[in-house]
């Protein structure tokens, strides 16, 4: 303990948060207690100043991951002014730090994290492609939409794969540019597109992947039967059937 601690004890992390002491919770993010680091972190991302960012980031690094944990939270509840830094720390050599990162840009919503993170889907260490994907399915803005439909193309079928599982999430904003993208010259892009309308069930997909029965080849025929039988399925009236049933 030092000397400081030892005549007022360890810094008064609820009273700074209560205060907005914005200065002397950075400055506790670096005291030798784990549990005053933590609540540091926690503080910062409440009262959501953007001088908190950098040190923030740095946290990241920090020996214990509880703190770990409180700094990328705190990140993603500061947002926007957190997402530039955290895309380059995207690109730290240390896995574990692009772990929290990519946990943080999750929680930023920010669809400018949307490339970052479908780039890190690819990352060497199944735990920094894991948290990639969910942090991915968490944003589900509108925004993120066309990067995702360009990850489609991707060689790598986990990521054709999540990008689906996003669109499919976002629904309706993706609907159009999903049926646009019926008529993309890659197959995997052809075929992944069936599968996100399928998922979204909206009648306007019917005609296009009716269309999609006829495609020359025989997986994206096949994804455009299997989205169809899903779609009527769920149909809450008969125009589904019978469209389909008229092929």
């Amino acid at each position: 303990m030092g000397i400081f601690d030892f005549l007022f004890g360890p810094p008064n992390v609820e009273k700074m948060r209560k205060e907005s002491d914005v200065k002397g919770l950075i400055k506790a993010l670096r005291h030798k207690d784990r549990g005053v680091r933590f609540g540091a972190a926690m503080a910062l991302g409440v009262i959501g100043d953007a001088r908190a960012v950098e040190p923030l980031v740095r946290a990241l690094r920090d020996e214990n991951r509880t703190v770990r944990s409180g700094a990328a939270e705190a990140l993603g509840e500061i947002g926007k002014p957190a997402v530039e830094p955290l895309i380059r720390a995207l690109e730290d050599r240390d896995s574990g730090v692009r772990f929290w990162v990519a946990m943080a840009l999750g929680l930023t919503g920010d669809e400018g994290a949307v490339e970052p993170l479908i780039r890190a889907m690819k990352d060497e260490h199944e735990d920094v492609r894991t948290i990639a994907r969910g942090a991915l399915g968490r944003i589900g803005d509108p925004g993120a939409v066309k990067p995702l439909i360009r990850a489609l193309k991707d060689e790598d079928s986990d990521v054709r794969t999540i990008a689906v599982a996003v669109l499919a999430e976002i629904g309706e904003p993706a609907i159009e540019p999903l049926i646009h993208a019926l008529k993309d010259e890659n197959t995997n892009v052809r075929g992944s597109v069936t599968d996100a309308l399928g998922e979204i069930g909206d009648e306007r997909a019917v005609e296009p992947l009716i269309q999609a029965l006829k495609d020359e080849n025989e997986y994206v025929r096949k994804a455009a039967k299997k989205a169809l039988e899903e779609m009527r399925s769920k149909a809450k009236n008969d125009k589904l059937p019978t469209a389909y049933n008229n092929e």
